[in-house]
């Protein structure tokens, strides 16, 4: 058994560096506070999994495999947000704007793929995002909000990832055990 698995969109190389430099251009001085998540381990979560096994893990593989029909195409960061709220945040993220509904299609398929394999519904709404950081203890973080609030990057989006994260010397390292092309 590994670490928590997920569904998610991974960013390509060239998002991932344009993605890093435009948020330090954009910074207005202060840094983002807490834990930062390295810009490797940058990633859309369409569905959190937890702890699965193989066999369960292999089922999910599949049926993603037989079922995801989405299309691929273009979201983009619009700004930054914070959960569970900005006066008292504990994570800091960039938002997506998914104008298209490209995640929304994504992360419905998912979830139905995981229901389908025996998984119990995800409870909390998705909200399509990209965690920056975890921030313990909470802070205030609205005036590092505001002031990114014209920031956006376009992202593609091409692929959906089976990951799982695993524990080292470094931190968590995220790691992809199959991934799904999107049409």
């Amino acid at each position: 058994m590994t670490g928590n698995s997920f569904l998610a969109i991974e960013l390509s190389e060239s998002d991932r560096h344009h993605f890093a430099a435009a948020l330090h251009e954009a910074s207005p001085g202060p840094r983002i506070p807490g834990r930062r998540t390295k810009p490797e381990n940058w990633h859309i979560t369409v569905r959190f999994l937890g702890q699965i096994d193989e066999v369960v893990r292999d089922r999910i593989a599949m049926e993603i495999d037989e079922s995801l029909d989405a299309a691929g195409g273009r979201v983009h960061v619009a700004g930054l947000g914070a959960f569970p709220r900005a006066s008292k945040a504990t994570v800091m993220y960039a938002a997506i704007d998914d104008p298209g509904g490209i995640l929304d299609a994504i992360a419905a398929q998912c979830e139905r793929a995981c229901r389908d394999v025996g998984l119990e519904p995800e409870e909390r709404p998705f909200v399509p995002h990209l965690t920056l950081a975890r921030i313990r203890p909470p802070r205030d973080v609205r005036r590092l909000i505001d002031a990114f609030s014209d920031f956006s990057v376009r992202l593609v989006v091409e692929r959906v990832a089976l990951m799982h994260g695993e524990e080292t010397s470094d931190g968590i390292r995220y790691v992809r055990d199959t991934d799904f092309l999107l049409r």
